[in-house]
């Protein structure tokens, strides 16, 4: 009954076979993939996605007449790394647009710039090590692999910068507006002097730094009122006789050096958060690329050290 079970081994469970032959075939499995030495490209292990498209190919070559006499080992070793290369950096970048996706589709844009970088850092750096432990090839090799990975990256992170930065100046711009009609536009001809209008002004203003997100982009909403609303306010101010025209030219003055002020500040800040997020995410690609190439290192003395065993076997076989 055994015999006839084991005839047809592929139709049934395991739960229909002997116990003690299923051990005794799980102990021989075990027994063979101990004993089995790792497949290498170079310095690169070969894992399964690699080892099984190398096969594949070599098959392919084998059955085909036009090329079963010209099989090229290292030409094939080649077209492995290049193919494990292009599904790593596929898969990564897949990986990072579904996690930046998930902020959008949830609703939590916009963020501050600051928790924006954060958020790519930390996906960037997950990409990384996930990227490393596929990736085969030279350290050259690996080292072009990973600027074709971050080239993609950049601009798929330059696509939700824009989402962010649109969120933000629409999330922003609602609130300047809110408080603007509050505390300017409803008011604007019950003002009986230039205090109340400059007070009304600086009301605007703290209200709005308490409800806004603060960002860069919370920044150009305020030099943009600067350029626009506030000298339409001022104009109608001193149509109404309560501003005259002096007082008039140094509010311009005024709030057009705050604008300038605001702006270049808005230049500075951005090249410090982009340059800080730089050199984090250099620091973290660093450490990855570091574990790598000491892994490469690792599998160069563990083939030296196989080549030895092998060639003592062999000596040792010839004096026989």
């Amino acid at each position: 009954m055994q015999k006839k079970i084991i005839a047809t081994h592929g139709k049934v469970g395991t739960n229909d076979l002997d116990e003690d032959f299923v051990k005794e075939v799980e102990s021989t499995v075990k027994a063979i993939y101990s004993q089995l030495p790792s497949k290498y490209i170079g310095s690169s292990t070969m894992k399964g996605v690699s080892f099984v498209k190398f096969l594949q190919n070599i098959v392919e070559c084998m059955n085909d007449s036009e090329t079963s006499n010209t099989i090229s080992i290292p030409s094939e070793y080649e077209s492995i790394t290049q193919f494990v290369a292009q599904v790593a950096i596929k898969e990564a970048t897949e990986f990072y647009e579904e996690r930046m996706n998930t902020l959008k589709n949830e609703g939590k844009l916009p963020i501050l710039w600051e928790e924006f970088e954060e958020t790519h850092i930390e996906y960037i750096s997950e990409i990384d090590k996930l990227f490393f432990e596929k990736i085969i090839g030279s350290p050259k090799q690996i080292g072009s692999f990973v600027e074709q990975l971050h080239e993609k990256i950049f601009e798929f992170k330059k696509e939700f910068r824009k989402i962010n930065s649109r969120e933000l100046m629409i999330y922003n711009g609602n609130i300047a507006k809110k408080v603007w009609s509050r505390y300017i536009d409803n008011k604007i001809n019950s003002f009986k002097n230039n205090e109340e209008f400059q007070a009304a002004l600086e009301s605007f203003e703290l209200a709005y730094d308490k409800s806004m997100k603060k960002s860069l982009k919370a920044n150009k909403v305020i030099t943009s009122y600067k350029r626009n609303q506030y000298p339409a306010a001022i104009d109608h101010m001193k149509q109404l006789g309560i501003m005259n025209k002096r007082l008039a030219e140094a509010m311009y003055l005024r709030e057009e050096t705050d604008r300038l002020r605001r702006e270049a500040f808005e230049r500075t800040e951005a090249i410090r958060i982009e340059t800080a997020a730089f050199e984090r995410e250099r620091e973290k690609f660093r450490e990855n690329f570091e574990s790598k190439i000491s892994e490469l290192q690792k599998n160069i003395e563990e083939q030296r050290k196989c080549n030895g065993e092998m060639n003592k076997v062999l000596e040792d076989f010839q004096k026989i």
